[in-house]
């Protein structure tokens, strides 16, 4: 229900515009973009389909979702099909993959882009 509610709070209201949205600390204390800074915009943009802006905003995020639709998945549903991607979709290795990823992305969005 709560990820519902989210996502028609993300759809109707631009964060952007919205005042009330949520900041990020992370950017307000220090002037870099965190990992996630362009989440809120990129969902927005992606939940009207607009997915080429909703990768402007934060590509690691948007490349992301399958992987995280994937965790989603085979945490959430006992299916055989989840149950045998479980291994390999949660395995150390491939989450650890991840992280390294994703601080790669933080460093690299501040010193690049």
């Amino acid at each position: 229900m709560i990820p519902i509610a989210i996502g028609i709070i993300y759809y109707f209201f631009s964060p952007t515009e919205a005042k009330w949205m949520p900041k990020c600390i992370f950017k307000v204390l220090t002037g870099w973009d965190c990992a996630a800074c362009g989440n809120q915009r990129a969902l927005h943009a992606f939940l009207h389909g607009h997915i080429v802006e909703a990768f402007h905003y934060n590509p690691f995020s948007i490349l992301s979702i399958p992987y995280l639709a994937l965790v989603a998945y085979t945490t959430f549903f006992t299916s055989p099909l989840a149950v045998r991607w479980r291994k390999y979709v949660q395995h150390r290795i491939t989450i650890l993959t991840y992280l390294v990823l994703l601080i790669l992305w933080w460093i690299g969005r501040n010193i690049f882009f």
